[in-house]
C-alpha cells in the first residue's frame, strides 16, 4: 500500500514544474488569463488621453413649500381650517404655475397641551385631560417642470395665502439623456484632439482608437467598473435663489380675481395684485453638466 502511495507522489513531483511554464496563449481562456497579467496596451506604444467637457445649462426645475397652519378646540374644525386654506392656494398655484406644475399635499393635526411653570421655567402637561387645544398642518410641496420664469409668480401665490412656514425658492438642473449624451460627446471629441496634439507634439503618427472608457480615467494600468457618467458639480447643486419676473407680455389688470373661495365662513379672494406684490424677479444661475471620457490610440499604426 505504501509503495503506489510514494510512486504517485514521485510521478507529481516530476509532472510539477511543466505546468509551471508558460504556454502561448491558444485558447480564449489562456488569452484571457494572459489578457489580465500582461495588457494588450503593454506590447506597443500607446498615448493616452482624457477627454473633458464642461457644458452650462440654464435651470429647468424649482421648488417650493409652503405650510398652513390653524387651531381650535376641535381638531375636525382646526383641519377644515388648515384644509380650505391649502385647497385654495393649490389652486392659485397651478393657475399661476402653468400646465406644468406639479402639487403634493398632506395635512396632519396634533394636540397641544396647557402650561404651567416649574422652578422659572414653562412646561406643557401633557396629560391627555389637559388637551387644550388641536393644531392643524395642511402642507404644500410644489415642482414645477420645465422654464422657470413662472416659478416666482407660482411661489406668489403660495404667499398670498399667509402660510405659517414656507421655503425658499430653488432653481436647479434636472439632467436629460440628451444633455448627457452632448457633453459626453463633446468630452470624446476632446479626448481625440488631445491625442492628436499629444501624437504631433511627440513628433509621433497617431494611429487606430484601441480603448474608449467613459468616465474620469485613467484608463491605462487599471479596471473599474465605475464608468457612469459624471454627477452634476458639487453632486445634486441648489439654488436658493427666487425665480425670474414672469416672461408673459401684460399683466392683467390688478383687480382680477385669481381664486376666491370661502374659508372659516369668510369670503377670501387672491387678486392678481396679490400676486404682483409678492413676486420677487431675479436671474437664474447657469447649471453645469461635466463628462469624462478615457482614450487609449496606438501609435504609428
Amino acid at each position: 500500500m505504501i509503495r503506489p502511495l510514494l510512486f504517485a507522489a514521485f510521478t507529481a513531483a516530476l509532472a510539477a514544474p511543466a505546468f509551471a511554464q508558460t504556454a502561448p496563449a491558444t485558447s480564449p481562456r489562456d488569452y484571457q488569463e494572459d489578457y489580465y497579467v500582461t495588457p494588450y496596451w503593454t506590447r506597443q506604444p500607446v498615448i493616452e488621453a482624457l477627454g473633458r467637457a464642461e457644458m452650462e445649462v440654464a435651470p429647468n426645475r424649482s421648488s417650493f413649500s409652503a405650510v398652513y397652519v390653524e387651531t381650535d378646540k376641535d381638531p375636525n374644525a382646526a383641519a377644515k381650517l388648515a384644509v380650505e386654506r391649502a385647497r385654495l392656494a393649490y389652486d392659485t398655484i397651478k393657475k399661476a404655475g402653468g400646465d406644468k406644475t406639479r402639487v403634493t399635499t398632506s395635512v396632519s393635526v396634533a394636540p397641544y397641551f396647557e402650561q404651567y411653570r416649574d422652578d422659572g421655567s414653562i412646561v406643557e402637561n401633557t396629560r391627555a385631560d389637559k388637551v387644550k387645544g388641536y393644531e392643524a398642518r395642511a402642507s404644500v410641496s410644489v415642482i414645477i417642470e420645465g422654464e422657470t420664469a413662472l416659478a416666482g409668480r407660482a411661489r406668489a401665490a403660495a404667499l398670498a395665502l399667509g402660510p405659517q412656514e414656507s421655503s425658499g425658492l430653488m432653481t436647479y438642473l434636472q439632467a436629460t439623456t440628451e444633455m448627457n449624451r452632448q457633453a459626453y460627446e463633446a468630452a470624446v471629441a476632446d479626448g481625440a484632439a488631445r491625442a492628436r496634439a499629444t501624437a504631433q507634439a511627440a513628433g509621433q503618427t497617431l494611429g487606430r482608437l484601441l480603448a474608449v472608457q467613459e468616465g474620469n480615467g485613467p484608463c491605462l494600468g487599471r479596471w473599474t467598473t465605475n464608468a457612469g457618467r459624471l454627477p452634476l458639480t458639487g453632486g445634486q447643486e441648489f439654488y436658493a435663489s427666487p425665480a425670474p419676473e414672469p416672461a408673459y407680455a401684460e399683466r392683467a389688470l390688478e383687480t382680477v380675481t385669481v381664486t376666491s373661495s370661502r374659508i372659516g365662513g369668510r369670503d377670501v379672494a387672491i387678486t392678481e395684485a396679490d400676486l404682483s406684490n409678492l413676486d420677487l424677479p431675479s436671474d437664474d444661475v447657469k447649471q453645469v453638466i461635466n463628462a469624462g471620457v478615457c482614450m487609449i490610440y496606438a501609435v504609428g499604426n
